[in-house]
């Protein structure tokens, strides 16, 4: 109770704080401090070309960086320069020194505009300003339409249906307890705050570690030596009963078993090996840059206040099942689990603790998970991994049928064949970054089709649709796909179905789009029946370890009626995810604002809770056992 009451009481400082601000005269001002040429690497081994960046810092917080908006404008003109889906992005800095305001415009005409007077920031449409430029309102695919030569590929955009969503406001004082300042001929924003909702459709972020900025992909600062000890123990070097004998020895504290499982495993060659090879990796990564050798420590006391109005900020714009968690406002929300405090610490390792714990047990939707600790934290230690009811039943589920399908191994093949029925079988949608599939399937040199799901659909579409094949069913199990690209799942529905549709609600806007795709299958620039399996009986097998995209898929079907579902309901799972970062540095995934629906009569229903078979199967020997379902499948005719 006391701690819920401290947390109370911490938070409606901030808010008064902020009523202060907002009434001080404008004239007040700050101690600015300005730190010019910070470089700037977009590797851990290959930094930006140029001068860097000019960073500000007030009032002595120099952990807290500022950037001059108007600077803001060629940041963004230089980072989506570098994706083709943005060909010809440019944006523009206006400055009107009155009222005190700074626009930064598109060359769509979108704005995001900073009233500095009135602290808050604003865009006439959102995702208009971040619109790609050569796909539609609300593109999920992320793939181009032509090659080079002007040849259509991959996925054809057939139509678009779309409702463009509202203005938004980010009202800096309301809850979140920000200042953007307008002061000596500058016009100051929070770094985090421009990159967090102006990177966000790259995935992307901008780190500060007190010696330079790293612009990185947020997937790319995972940390592999808070993962030493799990390589350690999936190669054999742990054993269960070295756990124990440290459990044993050391029941109360964490770091001295730590330090006995590395001595442990110093013990052999493999052992000092993998140290060796995660040491001498770790340096190359960039998480390895942004925390091997940076300042340790506590964060400054304006870092605390700001980095907790700014992940409630974040939160309250970016998680797309706010709603349905029954969450209005974080800032309410974090006192509510008693992770304000916690938030609040001045020690990144404790407030680190508390994102891993609200996104992993709390929010428990199956997207929402960390990846890495702030700069201020050692790199070789970790918080606990505590995990949510959902995820436990999930995971639970789901090694039921891993356990259960190395017993028929037909049923871990790719593609396999009983008499007139293929099975196609994958556990995520993946596709080979960077790989010109025209030109390998051409040379025959196609990435692994066990791995790579374009791969293996063209693959199979050449199997079925042989010279005098038996085909007439076509079953495709997802019983354990657990998600992945999504222009991967949009292959393989458009391949069941002749078309597939991608329908999504954006939860912070309200904007709606359904996109109609066709996928080129058999890679011949083409896009027709030899690219579909709709004249075919087709069947899609789900079950609880069926997630995101492995559940959005069945949803594709029974929403079209074409594709019989047998098994149990998938496992939910309807926000694409979003790569995130703290201010301090923290860097996690979260189920984001583009909420996956179906359609129905007009309208945008979520697909989080999963989808019921059409035909419930409890046992899934008899889903594994091909040659038995084969049997149960041409007797449904």
């Amino acid at each position: 109770m006391m701690k819920r009451i401290l947390a109370l009481l911490t938070a409606l400082a901030m808010l008064l704080g902020c009523a202060a601000a907002e009434n001080a005269p404008t004239e007040s001002a700050y101690r600015i401090e300005e730190k010019k040429n910070v470089p700037i690497f977009i590797s851990a081994t290959e930094m930006l070309p140029g001068d860097g960046m000019s960073l500000y810092f007030v009032d002595g917080a120099d952990d807290l960086p500022y950037v001059n908006v108007k600077d803001w404008a060629d940041m963004l003109n230089v980072a989506y320069a570098g994706y083709p889906q943005y060909a010809g992005f440019a944006v523009t800095a206006e400055t009107e020194e009155e009222p005190g305001i700074v626009q930064l415009k598109r060359e769509n005409g979108h704005m995001m505009v900073f009233d500095f007077a009135n602290n808050q920031i604003v865009w006439d449409d959102y995702l208009g300003f971040l619109q790609t430029t050569n796909g539609t309102y609300l593109d999920m695919s992320g793939m181009p339409d032509t090659d080079d030569e002007g040849r259509p590929v991959y996925l054809s955009r057939v139509s678009a249906r779309e409702r463009h969503g509202d203005s938004t406001s980010l009202k800096l004082s309301d809850y979140y307890g920000i200042s953007i300042i307008a002061q000596d001929g500058l016009y100051l924003a929070p770094m985090q705050t421009l990159s967090a909702f102006t990177f966000a459709p790259l995935f992307f972020g901008m780190y500060y570690n007190q010696e330079c900025l790293i612009a990185s992909s947020v997937i790319g600062m995972d940390n592999i030596k808070a993962k030493l000890l799990e390589y350690l123990y999936t190669n054999g070097v742990l054993t269960n009963e070295i756990m124990m004998e440290a459990h044993e020895k050391y029941p109360d504290s964490v770091e001295d078993r730590e330090k006995y499982y590395m001595e442990k495993a110093a013990e052999s060659e493999m052992g000092q090996a993998i140290i060796a090879q995660v040491e001498a990796g770790f340096a190359q990564t960039n998480y390895g840059l942004y925390a091997g050798t940076s300042p340790k420590g506590n964060r400054s006391e304006a870092l605390v206040n700001y980095g907790y109005g700014e992940l409630c900020m974040e939160l309250d714009f970016f998680y797309g099942l706010k709603d349905v968690h029954h969450i209005d406002h974080f800032s309410d929300y974090f006192v509510q689990i008693d992770k304000a405090v916690d938030l609040l610490n001045p020690d990144a390792l404790t407030a680190d603790q508390a994102v891993y714990d609200t996104v992993l047990y709390w929010l428990d939707d199956g997207h929402s998970a960390p990846v890495s600790h702030s700069y201020l934290v050692d790199p070789g230690k970790d918080n606990e991994m505590n995990v949510g009811f959902s995820y436990q039943t999930r995971e639970g589920a789901s090694s039921v049928f891993d356990n259960l399908r190395p017993q028929y191994p037909e049923a871990l093949q790719p593609y396999y064949e009983v008499g007139n029925t293929a099975y196609v079988t994958f556990n995520e949608f993946y596709m080979t970054s960077g790989a010109d599939y025209y030109e390998a399937a051409e040379k025959g040199e196609l990435p692994d089709l066990s791995r790579d799901t374009l791969s293996l659909l063209y693959y199979a579409n050449q199997q079925i649709r042989r010279e005098n094949s038996p085909i007439e069913n076509v079953v495709l199990d997802l019983s354990t796909n657990g998600g992945g690209h999504a222009p991967a799942a949009l292959w393989t529905v458009s391949w069941f179905l002749g078309e597939a549709h991608m329908s999504v609600f954006h939860t912070a806007t309200g904007a709606e789009s359904t996109v109609t795709y066709r996928a080129d299958v058999n890679f011949d620039h083409q896009f027709d029946e030899n690219d579909t399996l709709a004249d075919l009986n087709l069947y899609c097998i789900t079950g609880p370890g069926s997630f995101s995209c492995g559940n959005l898929v069945p949803w594709a079907f029974k929403a079209d009626g074409q594709v019989t579902l047998l098994g149990r309901m998938s496992g939910g799972g309807s926000c694409s995810v979003n790569f995130m970062t703290t201010a301090w540095g923290t860097s996690f995934r979260l189920s984001s604002p583009n909420r996956l629906s179906f359609v129905k009569n007009g309208s945008y229903y979520d697909v989080d809770q999963g989808c019921e078979p059409d035909v419930f199967i409890r046992d899934f020997r008899n889903v594994y056992d091909r040659n038995a379902l084969t049997d149960f499948i041409n007797g449904l005719r």
